[in-house]
């Protein structure tokens, strides 16, 4: 594995919380930083040097959503190489599928559950 920075996009302060609380306990050495949204997304991998070697993109977020910011993700030469992965409370085929179509690397629905939350951060960490 050889994250050391990741990007939460995510515009929801308890998800944040609880997606940094889960990593914490099974990667504390990765550094995660957030988004509230696509284009504060955007504007920080824009005035970053170190890009994260991961994205974890909501979809539903005021400004920009999930969708808007994935297709400028991977319509940028400097960012389409950095695996997205969707991370949504949504669980619709059709979500799942545009998202993959629109080149997202993997999309799981937020658990409830911190114990099936660990498990999937688990398994995508050890998969990119």
């Amino acid at each position: 594995m050889n994250h050391t920075e990741i990007l939460l996009v995510d515009d929801d302060l308890d998800d944040q919380m609880f997606f940094k609380d889960v990593l914490s306990e099974i990667y504390p050495e990765i550094k995660c930083n957030i988004a509230g949204h696509g284009l504060e997304a955007l504007l920080y991998l824009n005035s970053d040097i170190k890009f994260p070697s991961l994205i974890f993109l909501d979809l539903n977020m005021p400004v920009m959503n999930g969708f808007e910011c994935l297709q400028k993700l991977k319509g940028d030469n400097r960012f389409k190489k950095i695996p997205v992965i969707i991370i949504s409370t949504s669980s619709n085929p059709y979500d799942m599928e545009k998202a993959r179509e629109m080149g997202a690397e993997h999309f799981f629905t937020k658990p409830a559950d911190y114990l099936m939350y660990k498990e999937n951060l688990f398994r995508i960490f050890k998969n990119f």
